[in-house]
């Protein structure tokens, strides 16, 4: 191999390294910007311990509120995992500050995530978790988080304003048909690993 085609793969390989990093699983680091969560911004929500999305499968539940059944499943290019993020007396496009009052809605179905003391969750028996086509205090949820702001790829954690309950996905509680292999989603009382998600 000539000198100069030498040099040539060494400049590609250093300059791939410099954008990606060495280790091809690290993700690259976000632009200036680019960093926070913002009120009316669109995002998919990872479910940390499972890596799979929150999403609404458009499927009802048949027992409890039968309401629209909201699940985790690692199908992460599906359009129903998109949430519209509204957030109470903020304009669009600030920063959502931890502990503010959000609610999560739908971007398929403007449904909005929601949680209610009276019904129990499917598998689990937790305290269940539906879309819900109206607007009332069952769909308010606190972002908890160690920073100041709701920053992307960092684990936080949603309290139910209602009921005082943590959105949990468990791993091990998985649906059959027509929503094969889809976690359950649900709320309850801890805020521990099952009630990570990030951004």
């Amino acid at each position: 191999m000539h000198v100069y085609s030498v040099f040539v793969l060494l400049s590609a390989i250093g300059t791939c390294t410099a954008l990606f990093g060495s280790n091809s699983n690290v993700a690259p680091e976000l632009e200036k910007g680019w960093e926070h969560v913002t009120a009316g911004s669109t995002i998919k929500l990872s479910h940390v311990k499972s890596n799979a999305r929150l999403m609404m499968p458009q499927v009802s539940y048949g027992t409890g509120s039968q309401q629209q059944a909201i699940t985790a499943h690692l199908d992460a290019a599906a359009t129903k995992g998109l949430w519209r993020v509204e957030v109470k007396e903020s304009l669009r496009g600030q920063p959502v500050l931890c502990g503010a009052q959000i609610r999560l809605i739908n971007s398929d179905t403007d449904h909005g995530l929601h949680s209610h003391s009276a019904h129990k969750s499917p598998i689990s028996s937790n305290q269940e978790v539906s879309g819900y086509d109206g607007r009332d205090t069952g769909d308010l949820w606190t972002v908890e988080c160690s920073q100041e702001k709701w920053m992307r790829e960092t684990p936080v954690v949603f309290k139910h304003v209602d009921t005082s309950k943590y959105l949990l996905s468990l791993p091990n509680k998985k649906f059959g048909q027509p929503i094969s292999g889809h976690q359950e989603v649900c709320a309850g009382k801890n805020a521990d690993s099952n009630a990570q998600w990030m951004a």
